[in-house]
């Protein structure tokens, strides 16, 4: 208690004051986000002038900006994203309304991460924190933070250090134009070629609006299969074999996979050592369900390193490893909840990265949980049973985007690339 009382009369001497009841207000819409921020600053002692600042920190372009003190004579200027004030006479045991208002734009038409903030300040307090969203968006919290009620969310509590979560949010309903190149070529002509690509979308919700393939031969047949798609090329004598797919489609994000049954995506083997692991995970963290606390757990043992793009690891590589991306998340992840018995998918697709500004090809999970399929991504820590209209869904399993057999020249003289465009259809 001593320690407490000299820390607190330090803070008095140092400031001349302490923050009390801090309020945050936001609302985010698709063009931009609103922060109405309302506070209280309890005078320790008389001063004839009072100096205090206030830190603006945001990511995206801050707006003109609104501040005042109720009933008071200030002088305000904001100077590197930081609000000053100068507040005069002011007495000891008073409390002066502290305003701060701005916005900032916002042009992420399907998806897009905001964050919501209260600077560390002078002591701790207590803070309450409402977010307002517009009604075609849909929040997913990245730490499950904010609770609902009514058409809010809101978060409580004290605060010391500061708050800082990131709030995911994503359209309900989207349509996209997908295209997808796969491109085999070699110094060398061939003559016959198999190309197996997989079959897009078939075990999703997705509605398929229109699909179509491009191939650069006349003489290429193309063989619907339940899995894949088989090209075959015959008396082709050609360098290069270009198959485009293009398909229109729209998703939204309520899913419920009723073409996967649970019981086919239980593990057949004994896993003991990740049952072990996964068990062991879930007795430390038994506030959280056993799916979320693997999630977690999951999301912070493996390192994110590119450098293991391409790289196929079982579960026991990628524990020693400890380092991967998307595609190691995901199997480890899966393999850890099979081996409780909990069916899992491990799927592909691909997903807006908003540190990137792009697309790219990611992978992730469904989870059988309460009778439900929830959508699970320990890369990117979203653990809530909902991803963002832009993780669109592929196919399930791990399975190369582009796969091809040929007897005339050894595969390791063929060389392939494949790339994906996506274009959200407003």
């Amino acid at each position: 208690m001593k320690v407490f009382l000299i820390w607190l009369i330090g803070l008095q001497t140092l400031f001349g004051y302490l923050i009390k009841d801090f309020k945050s207000n936001v609302e985010i819409s698709s063009r931009e986000k609103k922060i109405k921020n309302q506070f209280v600053l309890e005078i320790q002692k008389n001063n004839k002038k009072l100096d205090f600042s206030y830190p603006i920190v945001e990511e995206f372009e801050v707006l003109p900006i609104l501040f005042s003190i109720k009933d008071k004579v200030y002088r305000v200027y904001l100077k590197n994203n930081r609000v000053f004030f100068s507040v005069f006479d002011v007495k000891q045991g008073e409390k002066l309304e502290v305003k701060v208002q701005y916005k900032t734009l916002n042009n992420q038409k399907f998806f897009q991460t905001q964050r919501i903030y209260i600077p560390k300040m002078s002591n701790t307090f207590n803070a309450k924190i409402k977010v307002d969203i517009d009604k075609d968006w849909e929040l997913i919290s990245q730490n499950n933070l904010f609770k609902k009620k009514d058409a809010s969310f809101f978060w409580e509590g004290r605060v010391q250090e500061g708050f800082s979560d990131y709030l995911w949010l994503s359209i309900k309903k989207a349509n996209w134009d997908i295209a997808i190149k796969n491109y085999i070529y070699t110094s060398d002509k061939i003559n016959n070629i198999n190309v197996f690509l997989p079959k897009y979308f078939k075990d999703g919700d997705i509605k398929v609006k229109k699909i179509d393939f491009d191939i650069n031969s006349k003489q290429a047949q193309i063989l619907q299969k339940r899995n894949n798609t088989s090209v075959i090329f015959r008396n082709a004598q050609m360098q290069d074999f270009v198959l485009k797919i293009n398909a229109q489609i729209s998703n939204t994000l309520e899913y419920s996979y009723k073409n996967l049954n649970p019981k086919d995506f239980l593990s057949k083997q004994k896993m003991l050592r990740l049952k072990e692991i996964a068990q062991k995970i879930i007795q430390e963290n038994t506030k959280e369900s056993p799916h979320i606390a693997i999630a977690h757990w999951v999301s912070q043992y493996i390192k994110y390193n590119e450098k293991y793009t391409n790289v196929h690891m079982n579960s026991d590589q990628i524990l020693r490893a400890k380092s991967g991306v998307c595609e190691h998340y995901a199997q480890l992840y899966n393999d850890l909840l099979q081996a409780l018995d909990i069916p899992s998918v491990f799927v592909t697709g691909v997903g807006f990265n908003p540190t990137k500004r792009a697309f790219e090809y990611h992978a992730w999970n469904l989870v059988y949980v309460d009778e439900e399929w929830k959508s699970i991504d320990t890369t990117w820590g979203l653990f809530g049973g909902k991803l963002p209209i832009s993780h669109i869904f592929f196919y399930i399993g791990y399975q190369p985007l582009l796969m091809y057999e040929t007897y005339d020249i050894p595969i390791e003289r063929t060389h392939t690339e494949v790339e994906q465009k996506i274009r959200f259809i407003p």
